[in-house]
């Protein structure tokens, strides 16, 4: 687990010297533990963790950013802000930038992981039965067009094919079976109303 950058540690008391010396021209006292400080501390360790978890390293961040601002961004950039050792002003500038950035990285992420995932799923479905493999199996189907549990797992085993793939075999196989019954049956019905209107 990475610690926390909450509590009171270097970095953080740095950071928190950096503002006070940014502000030392303000008259009114500056609260360090304001909902501001709090909220950019919590947003560093948060960005953190989600870098990490994309697979990011900081200097993948910080080309990244210095391709679309300019080369002021670098991973000693990326570094110091997760460390919290940018002035106030900056780590506010460069926290808009970062939100945004990590918005786009977790969108193509989504996206890249859904690609994979279909891609998956298709490699998974297609198996391929052998010629010898097919001819036992039309045999059983002559035999009996509809088994059961029991017998698939059988043909499955005795054909060294997985059960599902004999399961779909079959039902596939009644499909066909049924469309071209259905064919015929239509054909014949075509041919005997064309015989009656010649008849007629």
């Amino acid at each position: 687990m990475h610690p926390s950058i909450l509590g009171e540690d270097p970095s953080t008391a740095d950071f928190k010297q950096e503002f006070r010396k940014k502000n030392k021209s303000i008259e009114e006292p500056i609260d360090m533990d304001s909902p501001e400080i709090r909220e950019l501390e919590k947003f560093a360790n948060e960005f953190k963790l989600r870098r990490i978890k994309l697979g990011y390293t900081q200097t993948n961040v910080g080309e990244a950013l210095a391709a679309v601002h300019g080369s002021e961004f670098s991973q000693t950039t990326i570094c110091r802000f997760e460390n919290l050792q940018l002035s106030f002003k900056n780590a506010c500038k460069l926290k808009s930038i970062l939100t945004k950035w990590l918005e786009e990285a977790e969108q193509v992420g989504a996206l890249y992981n859904e690609k994979v995932g279909v891609n998956e799923r298709k490699r998974k479905r297609r198996t391929t039965i052998s010629i010898a493999a097919k001819e036992a199996l039309e045999s059983h189907f002559a035999e009996q067009s509809k088994p059961s549990s029991q017998e698939i797992m059988r043909m499955a085993e005795g054909l060294n094919l997985e059960k599902e793939v004999v399961r779909v075999w079959f039902c596939n196989r009644r499909q066909r079976e049924k469309r071209v019954k259905t064919s015929l049956h239509q054909n014949t019905f075509h041919s005997i109303i064309k015989d009656h209107q010649e008849c007629q």
